[in-house]
């Protein structure tokens, strides 16, 4: 045999070979680390296409109030949502599901 066939097999198991065939632990939910789930709803992540003069506007006014954008948008939508619950009441009346 070469010296490097030699070399090779005699040579010990990395470190990094031992970690890759060594399976992770799996992380229990109730480790008691990390920040506890919510229990309460959380919001959901969406995108909005808005002028730059009105989103100028918003910061402007979310500023003022010490609000971020999102509150504002949040309490308009509510808003908008108790302004309008006949709609609502009359979607879920024709898409019962």
């Amino acid at each position: 045999m070469s010296g490097f066939a030699d070399r090779e097999n005699r040579r010990q198991p990395s470190v990094v070979a031992a970690m890759i065939s060594t399976p992770l632990p799996k992380k229990n939910e109730n480790d008691g680390r990390g920040r506890p789930k919510a229990q309460r709803e959380i919001k959901k992540c969406i995108s909005l296409a808005v002028l730059p003069s009105v989103y100028d506007d918003i910061k402007k006014i979310s500023y003022i109030d010490r609000k971020s954008i999102s509150e504002i948008v949040s309490e308009f939508f509510e808003q908008y949502i108790v302004e309008n619950a006949s709609k609502i009441k009359e979607y879920d009346k024709l898409y019962r599901d």
